[in-house]
């Protein structure tokens, strides 16, 4: 099934960056090839997600989102991921949001600090995903 390769895809650039991000702040904000690789790797891993999310939605036939966000919300709403999931997911496509169009100059200590709260996350996320797959089947 494709979501469960978009869902391997996504943990494959989490590792990824895990390896690359370095454990110290102060290495990070001296690094500027490592910032942006990490940068650029934290956003395709988002972007996966998002697909998996869409891909979830699409399949299960839940509906049409009026936006990205969206997906989360109906994702919740269908009791596939929690509220608070939810509200991560939403919070890691924003935080991808800034990195891409550079809304406003990003702080790198926030970048290092958001890289290095969410990555749990995302195996979180693969696994009640794949659960709830496996459930439905």
């Amino acid at each position: 099934m494709r979501i469960f390769s978009k869902l391997d895809e996504m943990i494959g650039y989490v590792e990824e960056l895990k390896e690359m991000l370095p454990e110290d702040e102060e290495d990070y904000l001296q690094d500027l090839v490592s910032r942006r690789a990490c940068e650029k790797t934290i956003e395709v891993a988002i972007d996966s997600l998002i697909d998996a999310s869409a891909m979830v939605v699409s399949a299960e036939k839940f509906g049409l989102p009026a936006s990205e966000e969206g997906i989360f919300d109906i994702l919740v709403r269908r009791r596939v991921i929690s509220r608070d999931l939810g509200e991560i997911l939403k919070d890691l496509k924003g935080f991808r949001n800034i990195l891409i169009h550079r809304y406003t100059h990003v702080a790198d200590d926030i970048v290092y600090y958001n890289l290095s709260k969410y990555l749990d996350d995302f195996y979180l996320f693969k696994s009640i995903i794949e659960s709830f797959l496996e459930i439905e089947k």
